[in-house]
Parts: structure tokens; C-alpha cells; sequence
């Protein structure tokens, strides 16, 4: 043990083994610290990797380390970094064992690396989902505009042959068919809120409105659809609430109506309730509890957090018609609003939804009376001259029907957008309708090109846009393009009618 004593004084450490081997490399001395030599026996025999003793005897280097060297001795394994340092009388090597250490290394950069793979992989499932959501909104709008103009024609023929004289039997079934077209309609629009919702795309479009006509509004519709189905309707609203507020009249009808025809669609017995409270006015601010209560089949404890996802529905043993949407759209529609829907239920008791929403009110109203006309004017000197673009053969049919029907209007037909800059020169007229998708020139194009051009008579012609694009960004699009407005199909004869006698003198 002298030969060591000598060399152990410049190691110390736990874990560390001291061997000296002569220049045949017979093991001559070990401490033993961890691993169980046998003196006199070859250090070849104890592990292969000794045998790299041989091809250091004629290397300069005095010392040399090997890290990390795995060693399965007497059936036990061990992880070292292993110095072999050159003496006068042999080689002395100093076995560091190091094995929890390598293991803990190689623990750690195990789980970072399976972090940095989580990683990758959250991004890759992210990156996933995102391309899902914009397949599915883009599906969404493409499948929404293709059904638009067919949809419109049918709505269309079907309120021009309403005009027609009927049988009793013709009647009723023309009456099926607008309330087809209109559930249709309402599926369409519900899609799109959806989509536009889950996209950010939806806008709240806040203006002042008179609260007592939606009221009186959804009080006649409901009651009506409450007698039909022999059931008690009641709204009440209290009286402190002002009568003019400023807020997106639409969405508000629509989370209302939404409320109204789930809690129609599940009870068939007893009553629906809607109350409009006042919680608060303050300043020009008003806070209303809007509350739907009914006597319907109630929906179970476990279903209450999943009512609100689309096209979730409560099976009944009558199967139930519709989409799915309504709720899932109330929710996407108050979150718009900073508010929620709330919900309290007993299974076959009924159910009762409320939300608080909060709403400017002007201290002076600015809404002047709407005096609608029963009969078209026609124009002082004449007819109105009308240029229709569109190049779509039945929504042509359709239009030139409507317009014509009102005698009010001349009407030419452009098909393709590269045509019209040159019909407006020759000719004069005193409104345009506008498709926005044309063969060769699209519509926004067209309308910014008319804008721009030199001669009064023609860039200030009013010009309304016909869409089966009705996504926000898409109208303020076409109304930055210059046009005067924008009418979304599937439209309303009136709406449209209405729309363009705003901009005829």
C-alpha cells in the first residue's frame, strides 16, 4: 500500500478508487473503495476496456481521462470517468465513480428533452387545430355563400307567386314554404353568427332603438306562437326602464329569440315567463336582468355545463327538431356584450335562463318616427332607371320580377363586370344593384372604379351592393369600396325595395 499512500495524497474524494498496475499491467494494488479487484490477476481480464492500456504505452501525454465509461463488474453496473496517469514503476488509474451523478444528468436531459418534444408537439396539435378552425370557418363561408343565392331565389318566387291569385290549398302551401324558407334562413344566419363568433369577426353594431317595440314585438309573436301551441305566454318589463337604448338591436333580438324558441321547443305543457327587470340607472347607463323561465322537461345536473356547446341538444322521446346553435350562439353573443347566460333547472320542472346586460341610454333621444309608404313613388318625370349587374340567370329572373312588379323602375341588365364602366358612359341611370362576385371584374372593383371617375354624373350614382358574402369585414369592405349600402342574400323584398328608395331622389 506504500506505492499508493504515495499518489492518494494528491486525490481525495469520496467515491474514487485507487488502482496500480505494474507494465504488464498485474493489478499490484486497490483500495477497493467500490469495486472488488483481485491482486495479481491482469486488469485485462477485470473489464474490456482496459485494453485500451496498450495503445497509450506510446502516446506523450502523461495523462489521460475517459468520461463517462460504463463498467458491468460482478454483475453490478457503474458509470466513471477513469484517469490513467503514467508512473516510473506503472500506471496508476484513478476510477471515479460517478454512476447517480450520470444518472441524474441523464434524467435531466431526459425530461428536457421530452419538454422540448411536448413542446413541438403542443405547437404541431395548436398549429393542428388552427388549420381545422380556418378549414371550418372557410368551409363555413363557402358552404353559406353557394346556398345565399339559391336560397334568395326561393324566397323570392315564393313571395311573388303569394302576390298571385290563389286557392285555399295553393295558400296553405305557399305558407309552408315561407316558413321553410324562413327556418331555412334562420339555420344560415345561425351557422354564420357561429362561425363568426368562434373567428372574432363579429362586431356589435350599437345604435339607439326604441326597447318597448322589441317588447311589443316579442310579446305578439310569442303569444301567437303560444296560443298555437296552448300554452300561457306573459312578458312583463318594469316600467322605470327608459324607452330609447343604445345597443346592437339585432343580437339582442337574436339571444332573445334564441332564448324564446328553446324554451318554446321543450315544453309542451303549462307556461313561458320572460321579465325584463331594472337592476340600475346610472348616469346614462342602464343594467336589465332579461329572465326566460318555462314549465318544460328541464334539463339534468350533468347536462347543465354542456347545454351551451354547439350543436348540443337534449333528447326527448319526441325527437326534436333543429340545429343545435341557439344556445351556443346566445352564449358567443353575451360574451360579445361582456356578460353571461346563466341557467337554473329541474329535471321535468322546468328551466329558467337569465343575464344582465348593460346598455347606454340617451338623455335625449334622436330617433325620429318611421312613416313607411304603402304605395312606391314614382319619380317626377318618369320611372327610376335601373342598372343590374348580376350575372346570375335565375337571380336575375328573380330581381327583374320584383322590380318590375312595383312599376316604378326601368331595368337593364349587365352580366359581366368589364361591360358596366362602359354602359354608365352611354347611358343614364339613377341607381345601380350591384353583384359583388362577376366574371372578369368583381363588384367592389367595379363600384371603386366608378368612384374614381371624372365625370360627377356618373361617380356620385347610388349603388347598392347584393352579397352572399355577409361576414363584417367583408360589407365594410364593399361599403370603403364606395358603395352606398350592402344587402346580405337571402333578402327581404322590402328590405330590398326600402333599401334603394333611401337613395333614390
Amino acid at each position: 500500500m506504500e506505492l499508493l499512500n504515495k499518489y492518494k495524497k494528491s486525490y481525495t474524494n469520496n467515491d474514487i478508487q485507487f488502482v496500480f498496475v505494474n507494465d504488464s499491467r498485474v493489478i499490484l494494488e486497490s483500495d477497493q473503495a467500490f469495486l472488488k479487484l483481485t491482486i495479481g490477476d491482469f486488469i485485462y481480464n477485470t473489464h474490456p476496456f482496459f485494453e485500451c492500456l496498450h495503445a497509450l504505452e506510446n502516446t506523450p501525454e502523461e495523462e489521460t481521462t475517459f468520461n463517462c465509461v460504463h463498467l458491468n463488474i460482478h454483475d453490478k453496473e457503474y458509470t466513471t470517468d477513469i484517469k490513467i496517469i503514467k508512473k516510473i514503476d506503472g500506471i496508476l488509474l484513478v476510477l471515479h465513480n460517478l454512476t447517480q451523478h450520470y444518472l441524474t444528468y441523464q434524467s435531466i436531459a431526459q425530461s428536457r428533452n421530452e419538454s422540448i418534444i411536448n413542446g413541438e408537439l403542443i405547437i404541431l396539435k395548436n398549429s393542428e387545430l388552427e388549420e381545422r378552425e380556418r378549414f371550418k370557418n372557410s368551409f363555413i363561408q363557402n358552404f353559406s355563400h353557394e346556398l345565399r343565392n339559391p336560397l334568395t331565389n326561393i324566397i323570392s318566387i315564393t313571395n311573388i307567386i303569394a302576390n298571385t291569385e290563389l286557392t285555399g290549398e295553393q295558400k296553405n302551401m305557399i305558407n309552408f314554404l315561407r316558413e321553410s324558407n324562413a327556418n331555412l334562413k334562420l339555420m344560415l344566419e345561425d351557422i354564420l353568427s357561429i362561425s363568426m363568433i368562434a373567428s372574432g369577426k363579429l362586431q356589435l353594431r350599437n345604435k339607439e332603438f326604441n326597447i318597448y317595440e322589441l317588447f311589443n314585438l316579442l310579446r305578439f309573436t310569442y303569444g301567437a306562437k303560444a296560443k298555437e301551441k296552448g300554452l300561457e305566454f306573459t312578458l312583463t318589463s318594469d316600467i322605470k326602464i327608459p324607452e330609447y337604448v343604445e345597443g346592437d338591436y339585432l343580437r339582442i333580438y337574436q339571444i332573445l329569440t334564441n332564448l324564446l324558441d328553446n324554451a318554446f321547443k321543450y315544453t309542451q305543457d303549462g307556461s313561458i315567463n320572460f321579465n325584463i327587470e331594472l337592476n340600475q340607472k346610472r348616469a346614462n347607463k342602464v343594467s336589465l336582468r332579461f329572465k326566460i323561465s318555462d314549465t318544460g322537461i328541464g334539463i339534468p345536473q350533468e347536462k347543465l355545463a354542456t347545454v351551451f356547446n354547439s350543436f348540443t341538444q337534449l333528447k326527448t322521446a319526441e325527437q326534436q327538431n333543429g340545429n343545435g346553435l341557439g344556445l351556443a350562439i346566445v352564449k358567443g353573443l353575451l360574451q360579445q356584450m361582456e356578460s353571461d347566460i346563466k341557467v337554473h333547472s329541474k329535471l321535468n320542472r322546468g328551466s329558467t335562463f337569465y343575464f344582465d346586460i348593460v346598455l347606454k341610454y340617451p338623455l335625449h333621444p334622436t330617433i325620429k318616427p318611421d312613416i313607411k309608404e304603402k304605395k312606391y313613388k314614382h319619380k317626377e318625370e318618369g320611372k327610376f332607371k335601373v342598372l343590374l349587374v348580376e350575372d346570375d340567370i335565375h337571380l336575375q329572373t328573380t330581381l327583374f320580377k320584383i322590380l318590375i312588379n312595383t312599376e316604378v323602375f326601368f331595368v337593364d341588365l349587365i352580366n359581366d363586370g368589364a361591360k358596366v364602366i362602359e354602359e354608365l358612359v352611354n347611358n343614364s341611370y339613377d341607381i345601380i344593384l350591384m353583384d359583388i362576385n362577376l366574371p372578369n371584374l368583381s363588384g367592389d372593383k367595379i363600384t371603386h372604379a366608378i368612384r374614381e371617375f371624372p365625370f360627377k354624373n356618373i361617380k356620385k350614382i347610388p349603388i347598392i351592393g347584393l352579397t352572399a358574402n355577409a361576414y363584417e369585414d367583408d360589407i365594410k369592405a364593399y361599403l370603403k369600396a364606395g358603395m352606398n349600402a350592402v344587402v346580405p342574400k337571402p333578402f327581404d323584398h322590402d328590405v330590398l325595395l326600402k333599401t334603394m328608395f333611401k337613395y333614390l331622389k
